[in-house]
């Protein structure tokens, strides 16, 4: 961007004054050697119109100063080479004087009005250029396209200043006597240090200011929305984790605790049938709270940051075998073979497949399990015969804590699809869901195949 002086002031540059003085007398000079040979009579209107020309240029080229000097310097010449008697200030004829005379009037008189003129064209194309140059300014900032830094850059940039930067209104920085500083919005300042701002810049400078408030504030009002936002998400989940801890959780301490208290009591009086049953009780208690610390503490893992895979090639049809083997029920299962490699981390990648494969057999009498390759990537999906779940509810199925359908009261705390979703964007995939066909829910994990 390009900043000109200010229109009010209206200057010309000093070159353009300079050429008006040229002009007004050397130009004098050169229009009285060529109109000397051709004088033909005493009366000097003729060369009194073309100094009258001379002036008006002069005045178009550098302004009054320069048209006033060629008035007065043409009327010199006039009367010393073109009024009788020649070579001398003394006019013998009084039609000569009136000549001289209106010559001079009309000669400052014109010129004053070109200088207006031209000034006034220039003070329009100024202000024309600054205008753009404004609503440019505005539709850039108010678009979006600039931040707070970018802004601070652009600046410094346009006034070619060292540096350009926001502080405090009271900072000591606001009280440097050698930059220029600016209020922009509520307890800020602009500081331009270095560059060349004239009085016309002001105008620029301020609505530089102007817009770096409101990006400031733009900017301040996000973080304390997006603070607001993260708090809420926060007071949600430690909600639902208190609900879970205090109902899941329970339910199977509840089963384990009642086992080992009857196998303690009654010692010695149950038979080998009850005595199994009860640590048949135990142990699936142990593994349903097993799974349910589990879930918790890889979605306390993804919520903080932590999750770091290492992505290597990794056999699916073992992947697979290993995440079924905690599973009851793995008949209902059924495992195309010669599923193909991937790259993932693979201990991640069980981790999302048995949570999968938990919620398929939950909900479906038969389970399957297929690949398909589509663009260098796997897709691996898991489909169940289940009751499926409506397309409105479909967006609530991987956020924490969620449990839809008839899913039975202590049966997990309604993380496992939450967790497997974020176990599989953080190896760069992604866990979608789509209609079985014929009825059921198929969740699809796509990841980036081996050799694409």
């Amino acid at each position: 961007m390009q900043w000109f002086t200010d229109p009010g002031k209206g200057s010309l540059s000093r070159g353009r004054v300079a050429v008006g003085y040229a002009l007004a007398t050397g130009g004098g000079v050169l229009l009285t050697i060529a109109l000397v040979p051709l004088r033909r009579s005493d009366d000097p209107s003729y060369e009194a119109m073309l100094f009258l020309g001379l002036a008006v240029a002069a005045a178009l080229v550098g302004g009054r100063g320069p048209a006033l000097t060629a008035s007065v310097f043409g009327a010199l010449l006039l009367n010393f080479f073109f009024t009788a008697p020649l070579h001398t200030l003394t006019i013998a004829s009084g039609w000569n004087v009136l000549t001289l005379a209106v010559y001079v009037l009309t000669s400052v008189a014109v010129s004053a009005v070109v200088d207006s003129a031209a000034r006034r064209r220039h003070q329009a194309a100024v202000a024309s250029q600054e205008a753009t140059t404004l609503a440019g300014l505005n539709r850039t900032v108010l678009g979006g396209e600039y931040d707070v830094d970018a802004l601070l850059q652009l600046v410094a940039e346009t006034f070619g200043a060292t540096r350009a930067f926001l502080v405090p209104r009271d900072s000591v920085e606001a009280q440097r006597t050698d930059a220029t500083v600016v209020p922009a919005g509520r307890g800020q300042v602009l500081v331009v240090q270095g560059g060349d701002l004239g009085a016309g810049d002001w105008r620029i400078v301020h609505a530089f200011a102007t817009h770096l408030g409101v990006l400031r504030e733009r900017e301040e009002a996000a973080r304390q929305a997006a603070a607001a936002r993260e708090l809420e998400a926060a007071n949600r989940t430690r909600t639902a984790l208190l609900a879970a801890v205090s109902h899941d959780l329970r339910t199977p301490l509840a089963g384990i605790r009642a086992a080992a208290d009857t196998l303690r009591s009654s010692r010695g009086a149950l038979d080998d049938g009850d005595t199994d049953a009860l640590l048949e009780a135990i142990s699936e208690a142990t593994t349903r709270l097993t799974s349910i610390v589990v879930d918790l503490l890889d979605m306390s893992r993804l919520q903080t940051g932590a999750v770091q895979p290492t992505l290597v090639p990794t056999d699916l049809d073992d992947v697979v075998a290993r995440a079924m083997r905690a599973l009851p029920h793995t008949d209902q299962i059924q495992v195309d073979h010669d599923l193909p490699t991937v790259l993932s981390d693979e201990v991640l990648l069980e981790r999302v497949l048995a949570n999968l494969l938990a919620n398929a057999v939950r909900y479906g009498e038969h389970v399957r399990v297929s690949a398909s390759l589509a663009r260098g990537q796997v897709l691996l999906h898991v489909a169940d015969d289940g009751p499926g779940v409506q397309a409105s509810d479909r967006g609530r199925m991987f956020e924490p804590f969620q449990r839809l359908g008839d899913s039975p009261a202590g049966d997990g705390v309604g993380l496992g699809l939450a967790v497997a979703r974020g176990l599989t964007e953080a190896q760069g995939g992604s866990l979608t869901v789509s209609d079985t066909p014929g009825g059921g829910l198929t969740l699809t994990v796509t990841l980036r195949e081996e050799n694409p």
